[in-house]
């Protein structure tokens, strides 16, 4: 792949600036951080190139800027993240009435293909955070600097803390192509998802839970899908799963109780369901945590 630089000009202010070399098995085992920094862009700067190695992520803390990548363009706004994806032609640059102050990455690796793949960064590069994380970037800038035994691993670990909050971006998108809706609506399926959890037991039907959502049961069971990956049912029985897991290792109850109390009215169907999403029988996994929790007990 050719990664010769297009066009740069001129180099910004940098206020922080980090260069690293990955271990030789890194790049299979973690997202490996190539370059980090901090930097505030004069009015007329801009990047352009054909392509580059790894992945840029480019989170605006004030003022503005684009990024292009392909032939589309978007527009970076405080608090939006841009991933670009580097094996694509791609350009940024800063808005020149304000022109944006930036915290970056440089990232490659194995993983960080897969994330940008499974988030769809080539076609939809804007997140749009419902959380800041500067923290984030202030903690691979701090192991930059110290460069401590095991930081790669360390590095692997901040990184996918700022990827899963692109994940969240991007459930709450629930499909949208480029920007995240604006809204009322947004909030709306963090809604339903409490009110699922919390009454896990009830036979909710489609329509009351789209009824929660302001929504229409067809657009509710999309929106939901595409946000969880999973139908409303499926999600339901994953979570039933995870009670029944906290009452088998925590509690002496019978099984057909336990059953009963998390909406089965069969207590076969309930075993079906556990053995088919954890590999196992309700009465095996108790077993098995208690020898589990008894060895820890005796290593103690």
């Amino acid at each position: 792949m050719d990664y010769t630089i297009a066009m740069v000009r001129p180099a910004p202010r940098s206020l922080v600036s980090h260069f690293h070399t990955p271990a030789g098995d890194s790049a299979r085992l973690f997202h490996t951080v190539l370059r980090a920094g901090h930097m505030q862009a004069s009015a007329d700067y801009c990047v352009e190139r054909r392509a580059s190695p790894g992945h840029d992520l480019l989170f605006c803390v004030e003022g503005a800027g684009s990024v292009r990548c392909a032939d589309k363009m978007f527009v970076v706004a405080p608090g939006q993240l841009a991933w670009i994806d580097g094996r694509q032609p791609h350009a940024h640059w800063a808005d020149p009435r304000r022109p944006w102050e930036l915290l970056w990455l440089r990232i490659d690796g194995r993983p960080s293909r897969l994330f940008a793949e499974a988030l769809n960064a080539r076609e939809a590069p804007l997140f749009n955070l419902a959380s800041d994380i500067r923290d984030d970037f202030a903690a691979i800038f701090a192991l930059l600097r110290a460069r401590p035994l095991g930081i790669d691993a360390a590095l692997h670990a901040a990184v996918t803390s700022i990827a899963a909050r692109l994940f969240e971006s991007r459930q709450l998108a629930c499909g949208n192509e480029a920007v995240i809706p604006e809204g009322p609506a947004d909030g709306s399926l963090h809604e339903v998802l409490r009110h699922m959890r919390r009454e896990y037991w009830r036979h909710w039907k489609i329509e009351e839970l789209a009824r929660l959502g302001q929504m229409s049961a067809p657009h509710f069971f999309r929106r939901f899908r595409k946000a969880t990956g999973s139908s409303p049912v499926d999600w339901l029985r994953r979570e039933r799963i995870n009670q029944a897991k906290r009452r088998l290792s925590e509690g002496e109850d019978r099984i057909r109780a336990i059953a009963a109390e998390l909406g089965y009215s069969d207590p076969f169907y309930f075993s079906r369901d556990f053995k088919k999403l954890t590999g196992l029988s309700p009465r095996r996994y108790r077993q098995q945590e208690r020898m589990l929790t008894q060895g820890q007990r005796n290593a103690s």
